[in-house]
């Protein structure tokens, strides 16, 4: 028999279905409950406390949050899982207390499904045939869906080139007597026999393609594809009999697993395990057995069994048929390690085209040579674990308990390069009917001082929502994921140097529950369009990384459900339901590359980055062109802050214009097509055009593997460390229905794209990018794409081609590096808003000397005026870029919003008080101060309120905390401003012209000479605040050297002009200073507070 571990209790991954929760208090039970057969199937579970409002309590027992029992999971699993119900108590008679003296509770999460299968064990024995039937076809291969009960049979006929076509049959004596029960049109053509079918759809290799296809047969609609990457295909490397069967599928009680081989194992065999549900590869081992020296293959347990028979047209070996027919080669993936097996496996036909193992009955369905037959297996019993001690006497940390099984998994030796990649949510799931808890002392990695230690590891830390524990370097530890999100999480201790990855936490497993419920209404066949809308408002607000790469997966599969309903539907119908959905698209797409979406686009990998970023350019353009299949003629435009998409049908029979996109508004990435390139491309005298245009996508399309011009100067050694390839513009796209990824134009494409970042990017490409297939891989290159020209701001370029385009760069870093530049940035900064600051409390002094006769309206204007830009300078200065605090960088924008706009109230005020003095005699004998202040401060008080009750997450942004600017709310000062500027600028330029008009009539000269330079000082005043504040805003949100340099000079330039106009030319301010001097000693003791009025 095989030694190996087994999974007594495991299940591939089941369908979306509708999570269920349940909680209870310690010391309570909790009870789970599944209707009819349907069994429990625990997903999360946690006992302890990471909520402090969750089971109230005395508040000492709830002040440790972070307690967690990692074991919950394996110990509810134990008792619960395949049951149709289960009660467990919540406390130590079933849980290691993980913290004790805090008052815990048991959180599960668990769906409700139709089976889990239980390995039988180790396989022992290949029993004869139990069913034996000729078939029409020599080669072929036939299987029943394992996650389905009942008898029926699923057949597919094997003809090279011609095989398209799955039969179904309601049971063993149907096929029998050739009653066909379902006839299903696969949507391409079957390379080999290597299909199976799982919870309702089937997977095959598509012909001639290294490709896995999905087919919904409940739908009829292809509902995934994804590539088996780098696998040998079409005959490269097939099992003995040929057929095309390079790629061949598997089920066991694990789940889909694919059989391949690769040329970098050369031509061995390689074996994936894959999510059925979202076609991503959660595993792959690399094994040592030569594809082409193995009859077929199949998986039962996870173990690999290869079967190596002698066919009836070998030469020279009828002797040796009898001891070559056998099981000689296994592969156990939960080791990754070779097994010893010799098992004899009967070959009566000697022609073996197909094996398929099914879980459910544990039987072997193998088409031999015209026959279909079952062979029966024999398993030993799997190892009986002994149940553990009482658990309450187990009193230790939370990090004192590892599970361990009968026979613990070992890595993957060298000689298995691959190894286990991607593990997903999955692995959590339990392994073994009986877990043993075993107390071992508390992980202790050797750090060296500061946190991330040069010696063994890396210190615990709280990153992105999830505590991580200490880690040795080079491994990876696993977490569940935040708080109100699925899935398990991962943190990489990187070994040199060492420390925590550089990225963060990968988050890509980490979704939130409405994920799963889109998924059950699109695999139940839900109206496309309305569940499109849905889409868009579960996607507004936080997102998880998860949810990235999912919402574009479930974009993927409404686009088959949509295609399918419009066949439908009326003419009329389809264009409004086509435009329903690409409506909801955008929207969708527009909340994906939103600012609070970018958080979740930097906790996947960069792997997965690339992937999703090039799915969403794919997946908007299908459903664009789907658009314009029942588009009869027009347009079709929808834009979104992030996203533009523009379909055309053009009649070519008639005059057509060149293209200019975006044509609705003035944008700084522009694309010219040209009348004669899009008649080249008529069809039946039309044709369909999509383009589009996409904000902040560029940065996650990988620029690895690049293919550029020569002459960028990346450099060598230490000067290519300093220098990357960045995508520096927005991405455009154009593309014409032709089947093609590249379609080549008689004239070329232009294209205009702004540059993101202008700081130390230089060496400008025209770049498009070159997507491989369906896998979501891909590369920019400039083959076909030219530069036109380029400047410091944008670029032009050329292209011969219609595709999804972009301008890379390369960045380098400051020679005196980047922590040197942001130093001086802050001293240049701070040194301009300093002088300012001084000059400010000068003046602000000054005007406190000369003492309550001398506080005029025109001195509260002034006084006000100082004190607001005062603050403003100081809140600029010292709260600005507290982006770190949430709450705090809130709360400091708005101050600055309301400061600010008090600031420019006040130059106004000013204006309109050099208004009124001009026509009056004599100064002050109304006073205008109460309505002054009303003004003052009640105008920006009710825009900032109106503006927070509108949006008050508009108020600080990640990069600064001042107002957002990616949606529209920095108008909320802009509009005030720009519209108390103009009033300003009115009412001074009617002072000065009626000052100059009555100038001979006014008998006081000076007086009148005295309110023109205040009005010209006035009208200067507003000009350099406007100039300043406009540089700082722009500091704000670009922070650079130049920028930093400007808003210095300009402050200190306001400083003092201010001195200089108000104090020093001043005859008022000079007499007082003269009389402060002369009468006191101490001129501060007379002074009285700041704007005393």
């Amino acid at each position: 028999a095989v030694a190996q571990s087994y999974k007594s209790m495991s299940r591939a991954a089941m369908p979306f279905g509708l999570l269920r929760r349940e909680l209870a208090c310690e010391g309570y039970p909790i009870e789970l409950r599944c209707p009819g057969s349907d069994v429990v199937m625990v997903e999360t579970a946690n006992y302890g406390r990471t909520d402090d409002k969750i089971c109230d309590a005395d508040p000492f027992q709830m002040e440790n949050t972070q307690c967690y029992l990692p074991d919950a999971l394996k110990i509810m699993a134990q008792r619960c899982n395949n049951r149709t119900q289960c009660v467990v108590v919540a406390g130590v008679d079933v849980f290691p207390d993980p913290c004790p003296g805090t008052y815990k509770y048991l959180e599960i999460q668990y769906e409700c499904v139709p089976y889990i299968f239980v390995c039988p064990g180790s396989l022992l024995s290949i029993q004869p045939a139990s069913s034996l039937l000729e078939a029409e076809h020599q080669s072929g291969a036939w299987c029943k869906d394992p996650l389905q009960a009942g008898d029926r049979l699923y057949v597919m006929p094997w003809t090279p080139y011609r095989t398209e076509v799955l039969y179904e049959y309601a049971s063993w004596d149907d096929y029998r007597q050739n009653r066909i029960t379902t006839t299903y049109k696969l949507p391409s053509r079957v390379d080999g026999t290597g299909f199976v079918v799982y919870d309702g759809a089937v997977f095959y290799n598509k012909e001639r393609t290294r490709n896995l296809v999905k087919y919904d047969l409940r739908t009829r609609i292809k509902s995934g594809e994804a590539v088996v990457v780098n696998a040998n295909y079409h005959d490269t490397s097939p099992y003995r009999w040929g057929g095309k069967s390079d790629i061949d599928l598997a089920v066991d009680e694990n789940g889909l697993w694919v059989i391949y081989s690769t040329e970098a194992n050369n031509g061995r065999i390689v074996v994936s395990q894959v999510n059925p549900y979202t076609l991503r590869f959660e595993g792959t081992w690399a094994t040592g057995f030569d594809k082409r020296g193995a009859s077929n293959a199949f998986m039962a347990c996870g173990v690999l069994y290869a079967v190596r028979s002698v066919f009836q047209d070998d030469e020279g070996q009828a002797e040796g048929r009898a001891g070559s027919d056998m099981v000689v080669y296994a592969y156990d993936t939960s080791r990754g390690q070779e097994l010893p097996v010799q098992i004899p496996f009967p070959n009566p036909y000697q022609y073996i085209s197909s094996i398929d193992y099914n879980p459910r009955d544990n039987q072997l369905y193998v088409w031999n040579n015209y026959y279909v037959l079952r062979y029966p297996l024999q398993f030993t019993p799997p190892p009986v674990f002994v149940p553990p001690g009482p658990l309450s006497s187990l009193m230790t940390t939370v990090r004192s308990y590892t599970a361990t099984v009968a026979l613990t998994p070992v890595r993957p030796s060298a000689s298995h390069p691959i190894g286990v990649i991607n593990r997903g949510p999955f692995d959590q799931r339990p392994i073994t009917a009986m877990v043993p808890l075993t107390p071992r002392p508390p992980l202790r990695v050797p750090l060296a001082p500061g946190g991330t230690g040069q010696v063994g590891g890396c210190e615990g830390r709280v990153a992105r929502g999830v505590q991580w524990p200490p880690t040795l370097k080079g491994e990876t530890v696993e977490r569940p994921c935040p708080k109100g999100s699925l899935g398990i999480a991962s943190y990489h201790c990187m070994s040199s140097p060492v420390g925590w990855s550089s990225r963060g936490p990968d988050l890509s497993n980490c979704t939130s529950p409405w994920v799963s419920q889109i998924a059950q209404k699109i695999k139940s066949g839900e109206n496309a369009a309305n569940i499109a809308g849905e889409l868009v408002n579960l996607t507004r607000g936080r997102i998880y990384a998860g949810d990235v790469s999912m919402s574009v997966k479930l974009i993927e599969q409404l686009l088959d459900i949509l295609d399918s309903q419009l066949q439908a539907l009326r003419p009329a119908n389809k264009e409004s339901a086509a435009r329903n959905y690409n409506k909801a698209v955008v929207q969708t797409v527009d909340n994906l590359l939103g600012p609070e979406a970018l958080v979740s686009w930097a906790d996947m990998s960069s792997v997965d980055q690339s992937r999703s970023a090039s799915l969403l350019l794919d997946a908007v353009e299908k459903g664009a062109f789907l658009l314009a299949n029942n588009l009869y003629e027009g347009r079709f435009s929808d834009r979104a802050p992030n996203v533009d998409l523009e379909v055309y049908v053009l009649n070519t029979e008639a005059d057509i214009q060149d293209l200019t996109f975006p044509h609705t508004y003035d944008s700084d990435s522009i694309l010219q097509i040209s009348a004669l390139a899009l008649q080249q491309y008529s069809n039946n005298g039309q044709v369909k055009l999509v383009l589009s245009l996409y904000k902040n996508l560029g940065s996650f399309l990988t620029t690895q593997n690049s293919t550029l011009r020569l002459g960028l100067g990346l450099g060598q050694g230490s000067e290519v460390r300093r220098k990357s390839l960045v995508v520096n513009s927005h991405v455009i796209s154009a593309s014409v229905h032709r089947g093609s990824n590249r379609v080549y134009l008689s004239e070329p494409v232009i294209f205009t794209l702004r540059h993101l970042q202008l700081e130390n990017h230089f060496g400008p490409n025209c770049s498009f990018w070159n997507a491989s297939g369906v896998s979501g891989s891909g590369r920019w290159s400039t083959q076909g794409c030219r530069l036109l020209h380029t400047n410091n701001t944008h670029t032009t370029c050329a292209c011969n081609h219609l595709s999804s385009y972009a301008v890379l760069m390369t960045y380098q870093q400051p020679a005196f590096g980047v922590g040197v530049e942001e130093l001086l940035v802050y001293v240049v900064s701070w040194v301009g808003i300093s002088v300012a600051l001084v000059c400010l409390a000068t003046c602000l002094t000054t005007l406190c000397c000369q003492g309550a006769p001398w506080h005029t309206d025109h001195s509260t204007i002034h006084c006000n005026l100082w004190a607001n830009l005062l603050i403003t300078e100081l809140l600029f200065l010292v709260g600005a870029n507290k982006t770190q605090y949430t709450v705090v960088c809130s709360i400091i924008a708005g101050l600055l919003h309301f400061s600010l706009l008090s600031v420019f109230c006040w130059l106004c005020l000013e204006g309109l008080e050099l208004y009124l003095l001009q026509r009056e005699v004599f100064e002050g004998r109304n006073s205008r101060r109460k309505y002054f202040y009303l003004c003052g401060y009640s105008i920006p008080g009710l825009v900032v309120a109106v503006s927070a009750a509108i949006d008050f997450r508009g108020y600080g942004s990640k990069t600064a905390c001042w107002l957002r600017t990616d949606n529209y709310f920095i108008w909320s000062f802009l509009g005030p401003v720009a519209v108390v500027i103009m009033l300003n600028l009115v009412v001074l330029v009617m002072t000065l012209h009626k000052m100059h008009s009555t100038a001979a009539l006014k008998p006081d000269s000076s007086r009148h000479d005295n309110l023109r330079a205040w009005a010209v000082g006035s009208l200067t005043l507003l000009f350099l605040q406007s100039v300043t504040w406009s540089s700082g805003l722009m500091f704000l949100s670009a922070p650079s050297l130049l920028l930093a340099y400007l808003f210095s000079s300009l402050n200190t330039a306001q400083g003092l002009l201010i001195t200089i106009l108000h104090c020093s030319l001043a005859r008022k301010v000079r007499h007082c200073l003269c009389v402060c001097v002369l009468l006191c000693p101490a001129p501060t003791s007379v002074c009285v507070s700041i704007c005393t009025i």
